[in-house]
């Protein structure tokens, strides 16, 4: 971009343009779009791995048309590993737009939409630098994606070069890290494209704990960590950002560095809760691990027949979750899901914990409920290892949990909760949404553990007791039209009333409403004005762009989807 000025003033960008030079990312129909031959040069330089995007469902279209292989999109298309393992593919089912998929007329022609027009299927540094330096050279949308795994559309866009950070799973051990004068212990360094699944296996091999998520084809390096991590460990290990010792990436400027608290520590900071996609490709993080041991389990269930009625059932919501505070103070997490007729607790971790230690974690829990003649039928579990646990608790249900979803989220304080007002008109909110035919969806949980370094995470988590998502499984039997009205609803009603109910508080961005209002404030709270600043000092160019990443807010696509700054 020879000739191209950028000043920064104050939190905004004033843009200096060339004769000639256009302020969009040009896109397939742009006159200014790469040839033929600057493709071929860059599949060359890539080492033959650029790939043409074909998105899978075009099994479910003429010309190519085949009747097997649709239906076994059709069964799967809603779970995240017909998604995860392809380089162009994505979940979210809003930004899939129906452009391509199993479900419209198999006449309808299948086109390109949302997805990336082409993929590098990065194996090395060199293949990130050769896409971004084409990226910037060529005026595109460069967007970076391992999964596909978010809600939120920021993996994916129209006439992008997307890297594929797929692959660079590789795991190493180190037994004594010491790039850190504050510790001095095991550590795991992890690949972009590692799995949750592959990271907690490795590390049970090893007999050690990694602090992950239970979803287990989400990437565990990038968007999970960089968005904060929440997982079974929160309440005892903190987030997992809060554990992470380095980041290695390439920046903007195609140059490879190593962030830690010592060298590039603004990177470092912003990297560790500030969000992904946005700062710089991240190629590998070194995190800390923990012995492994022991872990009790738990579960029960109580609805409206055990209530007696639909009020009391919902003063026993109420009453179960003002009542979680000591349960998280002690370690644990406590996973439950809440229809209108039931509150299903799924799984309660207590990390190094027994039976019997359960009983007394939940014993104020067990206490409250009892008041309100709720008797909790506790299932109690004992695992050797976390990898026990998880097995025992959330493969199954992760597994069959359709990910096509329209989602919100909220993170909800701790002191509404221990007020009783509060804590009703909190259940009054969820009430709402359940009655619009939302599922809620939290987990109990204290996040606010020592940490050896300060990060971007936002503060908000720090004074939670609950992080709730509110979710609608897409239904693509129904015409589009009918679900983008939930999403409506969603945005316009149910969210507005979970935020009054929740003031001053936050939304974890990794789960969370991609038309959320406010979403500088709501997902970064007071972080947000450094964080842009780190943004502009790394990426003044703004070649890296991701919905509702920091910065983005310069940028808005057109009526063609075409990438424009504002």
């Amino acid at each position: 971009m020879i000739g191209l000025f950028v000043f920064l003033l104050g939190c905004h960008w004033a843009w200096a343009i060339p004769s000639g030079y256009t302020k969009c990312k040009n896109i397939a129909s742009d006159p200014r779009w790469p040839g033929p031959e600057d493709w071929a040069r860059l599949n060359a330089t890539v080492d033959g791995r650029l790939i043409a995007t074909v998105p899978i469902a075009v099994d479910c279209h003429n010309p190519s048309y085949n009747h097997e292989q649709c239906q076994v999109l059709k069964d799967t298309w809603s779970f995240a590993d017909s998604h995860v393992h392809a380089p162009a593919e994505f979940l979210a089912p809003y930004f899939q737009n129906q452009s391509c998929d199993p479900f419209t007329n198999q006449d309808r022609p299948c086109v390109l939409g949302n997805y990336a027009e082409y993929s590098i299927n990065v194996s090395s540094i060199h293949h990130i630098q050769a896409g971004v330096q084409f990226a910037r050279a060529k005026n595109i949308r460069l967007t970076i994606k391992n999964t596909g795994h978010d809600l939120l559309g920021k993996s994916t866009g129209r006439g992008a070069l997307s890297l594929w950070t797929h692959h660079l799973n590789a795991i190493d051990f180190i037994e004594h890290y010491s790039g850190d004068d504050k510790y001095d212990g095991p550590a795991m360094r992890l690949g972009a494209g590692v799995l949750t699944s592959d990271a907690f296996e490795a590390a049970h091999e090893k007999g050690l704990r990694v602090v992950t998520g239970t979803c287990p084809n989400v990437g565990v390096t990038g968007g999970y960590t960089s968005g904060g991590g929440h997982g079974v460990f929160t309440s005892i290990y903190g987030l997992a950002a809060d554990n992470v010792l380095e980041w290695e990436v390439v920046t903007a400027d195609g140059d490879h560095i190593v962030a830690t608290p010592k060298t590039h520590a603004d990177l470092y900071w912003a990297l560790s809760g500030g969000g992904a996609g946005t700062f710089a490709v991240v190629v590998s993080m070194v995190t800390r691990v923990y012995s492994d041991g022991p872990i009790g389990g738990a579960s029960f269930m109580f609805d409206v027949e055990t209530a007696g009625s639909i009020e009391a059932y919902w003063n026993a919501v109420t009453v179960f979750q003002s009542a979680l505070g000591p349960a998280a103070d002690a370690g644990a997490v406590v996973s439950y899901a809440l229809t209108p007729t039931a509150l299903s607790v799924y799984g309660i971790a207590v990390v190094d914990g027994s039976p019997s230690g359960i009983q007394g974690v939940l014993e104020q829990l067990t206490a409250a409920m009892a008041s309100v003649k709720i008797p909790l039928n506790v299932t109690e579990t004992a695992h050797p290892s976390f990898l026990d646990f998880f097995n025992h608790y959330f493969l199954q249900a992760v597994t069959l949990t359709p990910q096509a979803q329209i989602t919100g989220g909220r993170l909800v304080p701790r002191s509404v909760m221990e007020n009783i007002s509060g804590a009703k008109t909190v259940t009054q909110a969820f009430r709402s949404a359940s009655d619009a035919g939302f599922s809620i969806v939290c987990n109990a949980l204290n996040a606010n553990q020592s940490r050896l370094h300060q990060n971007a995470v936002l503060p908000a988590w720090r004074s939670a007791l609950l992080h709730c998502i509110v979710v609608r499984t897409w239904d693509f039997s129904i015409p589009r039209t009918e679900m983008i009205a939930y999403q409506t609803t969603l945005t316009k009603v149910i969210m507005p009333q979970i935020e009054h109910a929740t003031p001053s508080s936050g939304v974890y961005l990794n789960e969370a409403n991609f038309e959320q209002p406010n979403w500088q404030t709501v997902f970064y709270g007071a972080n947000y004005p450094r964080l842009k600043d780190i943004k502009n000092k790394w990426d003044p160019l703004g070649v890296f762009y991701a919905q509702t990443a920091v910065g983005s807010e310069v940028w808005a696509e057109d009526r063609n989807g075409r990438l424009c700054m504002i």
